[in-house]
């Protein structure tokens, strides 16, 4: 598989400016179209489409800006991608790889592109107090329902998502990208699909999660224990007992492991080894250090369970992954 990073799709041009995103086009030695153009709105909300073709075929691996501005993207894809990679299986929340990506929860880190082939993508995109004012969620709350998720992918038994509501996803997203392309004006249309988007993709997400607004409400300590699963992020490399962490969010032992279970479908000692795993995975495969460091970065003191608990959460060992990773960063689309 050959590969290439988008920054040299775009001559390593900026995707955002001044906190805000911007329109850049795609490089012509590679092919043709924008990498992103964008539509923003007074509210903070704002639309991405993506519409290039390239000359060549393969993988494009989805490097981030650092200093970007902190939004939660509601992504669709139209044609032209193969499949979307992440650091663990991902359940997508609809058709067209529909997925939902921001600051805490894991992005995509590459997608396969075909040749010659125009590849159509819309993100919504808005910031996560938006998000919160519109929905009276947590973002905190959406990162744990998708985590939940993807720990869940290809399990037997989990929940289903609708089939009329991904028909509908469609539709909504083939309406706002007519519009975008044919009527930009319309600010008011768009919007209203925008968040249609949105609204549509987060029913599907409650779906597959088996949960309802009702049963999370109904849980007074639900709040606490997505703050406990903050703590655990923050502190993976040092992080407090079950009692502590029981002590620091306000509630008891019992209360704790039963929350973590009822809203999450594990233990607390469970869901730090997925994240800690989860965030080794991503520096090895980004080149930030060495195997060894990642998994004392992450409070992980023994190497050989470290690399026998990797490779089964991932089904690949850490130095067939950063070898792997090294020799794709190599190659180059034909």
């Amino acid at each position: 598989m050959v590969s290439i990073d988008m920054q040299e799709l775009v001559d390593h041009a900026s995707f955002e400016a001044n906190g805000q995103l911007q329109s850049v086009g795609l490089n012509p030695g590679y092919g043709s179209g924008y990498l992103s153009e964008v539509k923003s709105f007074q509210s903070g909300i704002s639309l991405v489409l993506q519409d290039f073709s390239l000359y060549g075929e393969g993988e494009v691996r989805l490097s981030r800006e650092k200093a970007g501005p902190p939004v939660i993207a509601f992504f669709n894809c139209f044609s032209g991608v193969r499949h979307i990679a992440y650091a663990r299986p991902r359940v997508f929340v609809g058709g067209g790889l529909s997925s939902i990506e921001f600051p805490g929860y894991e992005p995509a880190l590459s997608m396969e592109v075909k040749r010659n082939t125009p590849i159509q993508t819309l993100v919504v995109c808005m910031e996560p107090h938006v998000f919160e004012k519109l929905t009276g969620k947590n973002s905190n709350e959406l990162v744990e329902a998708l985590a939940f998720l993807d720990y869940n992918a290809g399990r037997k038994g989990k929940p289903a998502g609708s089939k009329s509501i991904e028909f509908a996803q469609k539709i909504c997203g083939y309406q706002a990208r007519d519009s975008f392309l044919n009527n930009p004006h319309e600010t008011l249309f768009l919007e209203a699909k925008a968040l249609e988007l949105v609204a549509l993709q987060l029913k599907q997400l409650e779906l597959l999660t088996g949960t309802t607004p009702r049963k999370q409400a109904a849980d007074h300590n639900v709040e606490k224990i997505y703050y406990a699963c903050e703590i655990l992020r923050k502190e993976m490399a040092d992080p407090p007992s079950a009692l502590d962490l029981a002590r620091r969010v306000g509630i008891n032992h019992n209360q704790l492991v039963q929350g973590f279970k009822q809203t999450l479908g594990l233990r607390p000692f469970e869901y730090l080894r997925t994240v800690r795993l989860e965030k080794a995975y991503n520096m090895i495969a980004n080149h930030e250090c060495n195997i060894t460091e990642a998994a004392f970065n992450v409070g992980l003191s023994s190497l050989s369970h470290f690399t026998r608990s990797f490779r089964k959460e991932f089904g690949i060992n850490p130095k067939a992954l950063a070898k792997e990773r090294k020799n794709k960063g190599t190659s180059k689309l034909l």
